[in-house]
């Protein structure tokens, strides 16, 4: 770790140190305490800002509260029209209730049905002049309901039989025949029976009808109501009408005193009562403006887009910010009335609804704003106090602060120099950014003077040029690159590994904002290589003692295990092992039959068929081979490859293992031993051919040999590399014969 310990210590140096300066405190306190450094601005802006954003945040919640508070009474309006609404279209269709409710009992007399049932059985004819005994009763009958229920003018109770008198009244009764024939009727007009009768032929037969308001050339307005007449106790079918009651009058003050709700007391509220006429919305009932029933109109599109019209398409909506005809802001909400065509609008003008919180909300706005002023201007007071006061202090602080920051300057100087490699940091211009006195020692110059100069002025045209294509590789890639150089110093050779770690900032004083750059670190590993080198010679020479030894005891199988360990090396570079797995295949190659030095030389040359207890001695001598070299000290796990060389890819070796839980050595030496041994002469058989070995190791694939290790064992034998080596091991094993 100390490779890196010193470059990121002085990562964070901001100046070049000069020893001339290094008791003046006075230097760094300037170069701190600068009066026109970005210091002041920064938290000028960041007070403007905090305070900005309390105004805002102010005027938001107060902005907020309003329109919540303005939600409240828009919510609070709706239910009150809703209740409203609901209370006059209920009475409304209760007084239109009455009105059928009145005919329904006439229609339902027992006499009428009888004297209309009679009168269909005879084919009786309207105009004749012979007077049933039941004549007299229903005239009676039909004059009292029409004066009950207002269907004659003031000073008129005469009852005409057959419509045989005429009178100027519109308002009246009338008994039509199924023959769409007048009965008996009160005193009215023959203009108005014509209407009814062609009212009642337009009628769906057992079906209560509305004879929809009208307006007549007088101005007044009419409604109508029709009732069917059944037979006496026959069925209540269409098919079974007999006749209809109808009746017709003038719409009186006691219909549109009922939009009128009880209570109320804003000036602006009304209640009408509206209808659609083809694409055009009608005023039935008298408008607030003086302007009568069923007189106006909605035309052009801008009525089109009045309340009445969108609450005519909505019914039961409410709406808040729409005109009503008279083109004035309105709160409204709508209602069907039954048993009419008719829709029931409800409206009060925004500006009486909403005046009382409409002028409290102002006040509050203006309560909240002075509060929210007076608060910024507190906090702007204070911190203007505080800014001067701070401005006294930082300047004692930074005095101090010179003379503390000094010690860190020498203190990151000092671990930097003591570093045993060398660090330097190169810009993006191969310029020298820093260095430290290693460095400036292998440079031949001080540190100061390394400062600014360029990379082939500092190490040389030939060494700057490899360290600059290193550097901008490290650059590109935004990963820290490492290089290992080999050279000759005098009679020693010298190892050096170098770091080159990209900087996306250099934090030194002067250069422009986000200049990368790269610290070099450069490390002498000559003798940690040298030693390993000769580490590594040591255990070549252990193997090669140790294989001879083995050869020597086991002359039918010499040079086996030096086969078995430069197959199992090619085929492991062939699989692109890395370095440590591919010497462990090659060492374990080597030493795989190291355990055969305890087994009788005897049985080791016998040619005669092997007993089953010379065949288990000569089996336990392969599993003592990885016993024999565990304390010895290998890159790779050598020994535990000679644990496992005879497990089988299947499980069904002696340990169990199987699959990826083998190591990848120990599968190449178990693939590679099985060929070389069986395209070898033994002592009780001769060599194999080559195609039936490979035959052989494909056949037990996925059983006791790793598919991927015996295709990279055959690619390696097909390569012109591997014919050649395995023609010399056949040769060698010709002449051996």
């Amino acid at each position: 770790m100390s490779i890196y310990y010193g470059a990121k210590c002085m990562i964070n140096k901001t100046l070049p140190y000069d020893e001339t300066k290094e008791g003046d405190a006075s230097f760094l306190a300037t170069e701190l305490h600068d009066p026109h450094a970005p210091d002041f601005p920064p938290r000028f802006y960041g007070i403007a800002l905090l305070l900005v954003v309390i105004v805002l945040s102010g005027f938001w919640l107060v902005q907020r509260f309003t329109e919540m508070d303005k939600e409240r009474d828009l919510q609070m309006w709706q239910e009150k029209l809703n209740l409203v609404a609901e209370s006059r279209a209920a009475d409304v269709s209760q007084w239109l209730g009455g009105h059928f409710k009145e005919l329904r009992t006439l229609a339902s007399n027992p006499s009428l049905q009888l004297y209309m049932t009679e009168l269909q059985m005879s084919e009786f004819a309207a105009s004749s002049k012979a007077e049933p005994s039941q004549q007299g009763y229903l005239r009676n009958l039909l004059l009292f309901t029409a004066e009950r229920a207002g269907y004659t003018q003031a000073g008129r109770s005469m009852a005409t039989i057959a419509a045989n008198a005429q009178d100027d009244s519109k308002s009246g009764l009338a008994i039509i025949s199924k023959k769409n024939e007048i009965v008996v009727s009160t005193l009215m007009q023959a203009a108005t029976k014509d209407a009814l009768i062609e009212q009642v032929k337009n009628m769906k037969a057992g079906e209560e009808s509305l004879l929809d308001i009208q307006k007549d050339k007088d101005g007044a307005l009419y409604i109508g109501f029709a009732v069917p007449v059944y037979a006496i106790q026959g069925e209540q079918t269409p098919d079974a009408q007999i006749g209809v009651v109808i009746g017709i009058k003038q719409v009186d003050g006691n219909l549109f005193s009922l939009l009128k709700h009880p209570g109320i007391t804003e000036k602006t509220l009304e209640t009408i009562l509206i209808r659609a006429n083809a694409d055009e919305v009608e005023y039935i009932s008298p408008l607030q403006n003086g302007v009568s029933g069923l007189t106006r109109i909605a035309k052009g599109e801008k009525d089109r887009r009045t309340a009445e019209v969108q609450l005519l398409q909505r019914v039961g909506s409410f709406l808040g910010d729409a005109k009503d005809y008279r083109d004035k802001p309105v709160l409204a909400t709508s209602r069907k009335v039954s048993r009419a065509p008719w829709t029931l609008v409800v409206k009060v003008d925004t500006s009486e609804a909403l005046s009382y919180s409409g002028q409290r909300r102002a006040s509050m706005v203006t309560i909240f704003s002075m509060i929210i002023s007076i608060i910024a201007l507190t906090i702007f007071s204070i911190w203007r106090y505080m800014q001067s006061h701070r401005s006294m202090m930082m300047s004692r602080h930074f005095r101090k602060l010179a003379s503390v920051s000094m010690v860190k300057e020498k203190l990151l100087r000092l671990v930097s120099n003591n570093q045993p490699d060398v660090l330097y940091i190169i810009d993006d211009h191969q310029v020298c950014r820093f260095a430290n006195k290693h460095a400036a020692d292998v440079a031949n110059m001080s540190v100061d003077a390394m400062y600014g100069k360029r990379l082939s002025d500092v190490r040389g045209a030939a060494h700057a040029q490899r360290i600059s294509d290193k550097c901008d590789a490290a650059l590109e890639s935004g990963r820290v690159y490492y290089d290992l150089q080999r050279f000759s110093e005098g009679n020693q050779e010298r190892v050096v590994r170098s770091a080159y770690i990209p900087i996306q900032q250099i934090p030194v004083t002067g250069l422009p904002e986000k200049t990368p750059g790269v610290l070099v670190v450069e490390q002498d590993i000559s003798e940690v290589v040298h030693e390993r080198e000769a580490r590594l010679h040591t255990q070549s020479q252990l193997v090669k003692t140790l294989l001879n030894l083995v050869d020597k005891r086991d002359p039918f199988a010499a040079n086996h295990s030096l086969l078995v360990s430069e197959l199992a090396g090619s085929v492991a570079a062939g699989m692109e092992l890395d370095s440590n797995m591919l010497e462990a295949a090659r060492i374990a190659g080597s030493l795989m039959n190291i355990g055969k030095i305890v087994v009788p030389r005897e049985l080791l040359t016998k040619t005669e068929k092997l007993t089953e207890a010379e065949k288990r001695t000569i089996h336990d001598s392969m599993n003592m081979a990885s016993d024999l070299i565990s304390e010895i000290r290998f890159d790779g796990p050598v020994a535990d490859t000679l644990r496992q060389w005879q497990e089988k890819i299947d499980g069904t070796g002696p340990r169990s293992l199987c699959g990826e839980n083998i190591l990848i050595s120990a599968r190449i030496i178990a693939a590679v031993n099985a060929y070389i041994g069986m395209i070898s002469p033994r002592s009780w058989r001769n060599a194999m051919d080559v195609d039936a070995a490979n035959k052989i190791l494909l056949e037990h694939c996925d059983s006791h040999f790793d598919r991927r290790v015996v295709i990279a064992l055959i690619h390696y034998i097909e390569t012109s590399a591997g014919r050649a080596w395995l023609k010399n091991v056949l040769d060698s094993k010709r002449v051996e014969k």
